[in-house]
């Protein structure tokens, strides 16, 4: 129902319809709950129950969830804010549908104490002893780094000392949410010393000030990176409390948990929101959402000691309460009011954060984001940055070198090179060919005087050539010239000039030539000329580089090619680029083509398996144009500001630079292993190819598995009872293939699809590739290192959430004409005879490798060690075109 008032004004947008800034990387925040899981493994478990039933035990309880975190799906609800006054609630809208972020909805998600602070309260406690103990000042609170270097030495400590230890930690991660160098407000750290006046303490407010805070001081325009405060993670769960259409498709809820907070697995979708509101209309007529917590008119604020009432924000709350909202009031004003209304509403420009110290910068957490935890935490620091930085330089050391770019300057050798090879060989095909027409023209005129053909005596030339001289120079040429000539009329005898073809004589040495040949050939006509063999001679080739190459011969400078010092030159200017069209291709032999696989037509097809018509080689390097590309977004985004400091999604520098970096210059050991994001981003990269109208699969029967949605399924199955495992409709959606949604198919799995495609985590720290075969009930395991998972009994352990639960799907949807249904476990096939890692680090590449050779059908012949860094290249540089530049453009 509209407003009963036309004039009645709402809050404006606090940007204009189509200039929300865009998030080029991930947000920063401090709330890692890794964080929290090395605080309780250092204090034990009697401390880790203590601290779960404590005011802030929620904090710990959504640990223990392992849920997964979005910073894309917040970041378009605080770039979509609307301009309010106040300091203590955030509104944010969805197709012109606003939201309510307030202490009402923070309270009631996270469960926490949000009462007002008691003014009268007059407490305190002695506390000097305690962080003179800990080492730490004290006349302020503690931060969390200092918490950290106390963890190894307080095990022996009691066990209340440990408990406010553990609280301290819990406080500075999960409620004020600030960086490890930042220290806890005194009046709020010593209260861990009494536990009663500890737990009375609003903490929940405590939390949602500081939140609020951090989202309020930002400008989001202009900035590339920016950081919040706070549990960030109730904003998150606010957006699937108060939009039920994202959390029915990406939240993944949990049924009978306390709070919101812990009712959400959450995932990490790519939404579009477009997209997202068409779907919505189309189905329910508008976007379904919940406005607010409803509380009495006269509630409708939370109390706080400086309420100031906005006039525009009271009549949109109003008119919400009353069921009389303008929804169509923000598509007038995006289009008309807007720039007039931002001039007295648009937020401060301040610093994003108020923490000292040089770590006061974000670190990406972990285990939110990827799964290779280790690597992750070293990338953050300076030396590591530095060595990325420098890396980069010695990749694109050509294109800062040289005044063209790498591309156009190959372009430019490659034509030299092309073109004298064809100046050449027309050289020596015209001198071939005028050889034989001077040899025809001598057939012809032996033929003619054979057969007696007479010149009459008064034929003469029009432009004087039948001089003496000018005839003799004509007996020695080859070319053909034109002369008029009198012949005798048939009908009255009278002569008649006409235009005939001048005849070439021949002269007295030709003559006494040809004489000697036709003795020779006795027997033989004499019109028939032996055929001469031409000689080809050698010509000179330009160079790809400075250097000079000989002129001996086109073999010698094949064998130059295939040197390796050749190889050294092209791989430092241009070992990936794709060469550009030539005129005439040479065709190398089977052992000049890099990588050699033998007979390629032979041993590269997986026997019983039809290979796609589509002509596409795993292995082959990648092409110039993408390489440029993504070595460009590098550059520029290295360049930027905070740029070191954006996470891992593949809109950022680093994401790349863990692909592409050579490995002897990786600042870690375990620097460039792909961690989930790596993997989730090729996945969708494949899935895409196969719903293409031309496929480079062999068939169109296979499907490719979500990485966050694989890890949620792994996740899922460690929590549940093993006696009775539940299928929930997350399952069945993905059997129908309408689940994820970026990996919809709308195949449904035995019935349109029999092999599914997966990476998978073991060991913590190890990626292997599984080939699950629905019709066989087999699941092929592809492992690049079998000596991480040696025992078949742990392998079996490690794939136990497929091997148990897809029989149970497979039981729960499949009609009982399709087969018997049966709960046995799928069987486990590790293949032995295939490439190995043999210098560990890449079974990320490896896995997604063996996936790309069974989809399109060919054997993993040609894959190894050698070829890894030109296919770490090809994979970023595809990942970027196909994945990264359809989400920038989305």
């Amino acid at each position: 129902m509209a407003s009963s008032s036309g004039e009645r004004k709402y809050p404006p947008r606090l940007y204009d319809v189509g200039k929300t800034p865009i998030q080029g990387r991930s947000m920063n925040h401090s709330c890692f709950m890794a964080n929290i899981q090395a605080v309780l493994e250092d204090l034990g478990d009697d401390v880790a129950s203590d601290l779960r039933e404590s005011a802030v035990g929620v904090i710990l309880k959504l640990k223990e969830l392992k849920y997964t975190w979005s910073a894309s799906c917040v970041h378009h609800f605080l770039a979509n804010q609307l301009a309010i006054e106040s300091n203590h609630e955030m509104w944010s809208l969805i197709d012109s549908m606003p939201l309510r972020f307030s202490l009402y909805e923070f309270e009631e998600i996270t469960g926490l104490n949000c009462d007002p602070f008691d003014k009268d309260e007059i407490w305190d406690v002695e506390h000097e002893s305690f962080w003179l103990k800990m080492n730490v000042p004290t006349s302020q609170g503690p931060t969390l780094k200092e918490l950290q270097d106390i963890l190894p030495i307080c095990r022996n400590w009691p066990r209340e000392e440990r408990v406010m230890i553990g609280l301290l930690c819990v406080l500075s991660i999960g409620i004020f949410g600030i960086s490890s160098n930042s220290r806890l407000p005194l009046h709020c750290a010593k209260r861990v010393m009494d536990r009663e006046a500890f737990q009375r303490y609003p903490w929940g407010r405590v939390g949602f000030i500081s939140l609020l805070e951090s989202i309020k001081v930002l400008t989001y325009e202009g900035k590339q990176s920016y950081t919040l405060h706070g549990c960030v993670h109730a904003l998150y769960i606010w957006i699937f409390e108060h939009v039920p259409g994202l959390g029915e498709k990406f939240g993944n809820r949990i049924e009978g948990a306390d709070v919101p907070l812990l009712s959400w697995r959450g995932s990490r979708p790519r939404i579009n929101f477009s997209d997202f509101c068409a779907q919505e209309k189309r189905k329910y007529q508008k976007v379904r959402v919940r406005h607010m917590v409803v509380k009495p008119i006269e509630d409708r604020y939370p109390k706080w000691d400086d309420n100031e009432v906005s006039i525009e924000l009271d009549n949109m709350i109003q008119d919400i309460l009353k069921g009389q909202l303008d929804e169509k009031f923000w598509e007038v004003t995006a289009a008309t009011k807007s720039n007039k209304r931002k001039i007295h509403v648009h937020p401060p420009v301040v610093p994003d954060t108020t923490d000292v110290g040089p770590s006061s910068k974000r670190k990406k957490d972990n285990e939110h984001g990827d799964g290779c935890q280790a690597s992750e935490m070293v990338v953050a620091h300076n030396i590591a940055i530095l060595g990325l930085v420098e890396s980069v330089k010695i990749m694109t050391a050509k294109l800062d070198g040289i005044d063209v770019n790498v591309a156009d300057k190959v372009s430019e050798k490659l034509e030299a090179t092309i073109q004298a090879k064809v100046d050449a060989r027309v050289c020596l095909y015209e001198k071939e060919f005028l050889e034989k027409i001077a040899m025809l023209q001598e057939e012809v005129k032996n033929l003619k005087e054979k057969l007696g053909v007479n010149i009459p005596p008064d034929v003469a030339n029009s432009n004087d050539q039948n001089s003496i001289a000018q005839e003799e120079d004509d007996d020695s040429s080859s070319a053909l010239s034109w002369m008029v000539e009198k012949k005798i009329n048939s009908q009255d005898g009278l002569p008649i000039q006409c235009v005939v073809k001048k005849e070439k004589k021949e002269n007295t040495a030709m003559k006494k030539e040809r004489k000697t040949s036709d003795v020779k050939k006795k027997g033989k006509k004499d019109e028939v000329s032996l055929k001469k063999v031409k000689k080809e001679k050698a010509f000179s080739i330009p160079e790809l580089n400075d250097k000079s190459i000989s002129s001996e011969g086109w073999n010698q400078h094949l064998r130059w090619e295939n040197s390796e010092e050749c190889r050294q030159a092209l791989e430092a200017i241009a070992s990936t680029l794709e060469e550009p069209t030539r005129r005439r291709k040479p065709q190398l032999t089977k052992t000049q083509v890099w990588p050699y696989v033998g007979n390629s037509t032979v041993k590269r097809i997986i026997t019983g398996v039809t290979p796609s018509k589509v002509s596409y080689d795993p292995f082959a390097k990648v092409e110039s144009q993408k390489l440029v590309k993504v070595l460009d977004f590098i550059k520029r985004d290295l360049e930027k500001k905070h740029s070191q400091y954006g996470g891992y999604s593949e809109l950022c520098a680093q994401f790349y630079l863990k692909l592409m970096v050579p490995r002897n210059v990786w600042p870690t050991e375990n620097y460039g292993w792909l961690c989930d994001s790596h993997i989730a981003a090729a996945m969708l990269m494949f899935h895409r190819r196969s719903m293409q109208s031309t496929s480079p699969y062999a068939s169109p029967r296979i499907a490719f598995l979500d990485q966050w949605f694989v890890k949620s399924w792994v996740s899922d199955f460690e929590k549940q009872d093993k006696k009775k495992i539940e299928v929930s409709d997350i399952y069945i959606k993905a059997f129908n293939g309408e689940y994820p949604e970026e990996f919809v198919t709308g195949k449904k799995w035995f019935e349109d699809v029999d092999s599914l495609f997966l990476c998978h985590l073991i060991n913590g720290n190890h990626w292997v590739a599984l080939h699950i075969d629905l019709k066989k009930a087999t699941i092929n395991v592809y492992d690049s290192i079998p000596s991480v998972v040696k025992d078949q009994k742990q392998l079996q352990e490690e794939c136990r959430p497929f091997t148990k639960m897809i029989p149970l799907v497979l039981n729960k949807m499949l009609p009982p004409e399709l087969g018997k249904k049966s709960e046995q476990q799928f069987a486990l096939r590790r293949h032995k005879k295939i490439p190995h890692n043999d210098d560990p680090g890449d079974c990320g590449v490896y896995s997604l490798k063996y996936i790309e050779c069974l989809a399109v059908g060919c054997t993993f012949v040609g894959l190894s060690d050698t070829i890894i860094p030109a296919q770490r290249m090809k994979l970023a540089a595809e990942i970027y075109e196909e994945v990264a530049e359809v989400v920038a453009e989305g």
